[in-house]
């Protein structure tokens, strides 16, 4: 039964998990049906943002995020793509100076992390950008994530690139907890990871390869150890890929697949 491995460090204070793949996915037997033509919805896309490149690996990631953020208000930025969140999530997003960024084309987990840096957004280039784009393209978003669909929808926005990335902060719910957050992504200072969060917040990234050469991580960080929670979802997780694979091939339809996805997920475990 293969299993999640998070390689542990405690940095500036924090304790820092990382999941690095490369080559070695979590799921190793795909659904014929990936491979097909899909109707218009729904689809693995529509569903669970799986395609026949990032297949279901996303729902193992989405699930674990999901997961570890329980019990927290969660607030999310899709690297780059803030306005196409905005259009799936139909959300306005409240602007940051900062994001965070990992190199997806860097296997090395240390060297591929480099913690906050200015934000940007793509500037649409299909038709002339209206005034409001221009002005805050040097800015982030964050969004509200509230259901799995939020957050599946976050990550869309991101995958049509080469690599995509998404980063959820899970802090404590309220609106002065969410205002600290803001604040301590604006300005001019760069932030850290130990200055933004706080005692019970959970910091998620999740970086996606969608081209050659690029790799998928889970970068978690928290002031408190999470290792022994982490280690049951791993093994929860490597049962649940384990149950999945031996019926992959034989799911005779995209609601049997969907159904299979769900469960491979945990989410409501």
């Amino acid at each position: 039964m293969k299993q999640i491995r998070f390689d542990a460090a405690v940095e500036d204070g924090l304790n820092v998990y990382r999941y690095l793949p490369g080559t070695d996915l979590p799921v190793e037997q795909h659904w014929p049906g990936l491979y097909e033509e899909w109707p218009d919805a729904p689809t693995p896309w529509t569903e669970y943002a799986v395609n026949n490149n990032n297949t279901e690996e996303i729902a193992v990631y989405l699930g674990l995020i999901w997961r570890l953020t329980e019990g927290l208000a969660r607030y999310g930025v899709a690297t780059y793509y803030r306005d196409a969140a905005a259009e799936i999530l139909g959300q306005e997003p409240t602007l940051v100076d900062w994001e965070y960024e990992v190199d997806a084309a860097v296997l090395e987990p240390v060297s591929r992390d480099h913690g906050f840096v200015p934000g940007r957004s793509c500037v649409p280039n299909r038709s002339a950008p209206i005034a409001w784009h221009l002005e805050h393209a040097a800015q982030a978003g964050l969004f509200s994530i509230t259901t799995p669909r939020d957050l599946v929808g976050l990550l869309q926005a991101t995958l049509p690139d080469a690599s995509a990335e998404v980063t959820l902060f899970g802090i404590e719910p309220g609106p002065d907890r969410f205002a600290a957050l803001r604040q301590s992504l604006s300005g001019p200072a760069r932030p850290t990871l130990a200055g933004v969060l706080r005692p019970g917040d959970m910091f998620v990234d999740l970086a996606v390869g969608v081209d050659l050469d690029h790799y998928d991580s889970i970068t978690i960080a928290a002031h408190a150890d999470r290792a022994a929670y982490l280690q049951h979802l791993a093994d929860d997780y490597g049962r649940r890929v384990a149950e999945y694979e031996a019926k992959a091939d034989g799911l005779p339809d995209i609601p049997a697949f969907l159904a299979a996805v769900r469960d491979l997920t945990g989410i409501g475990a």
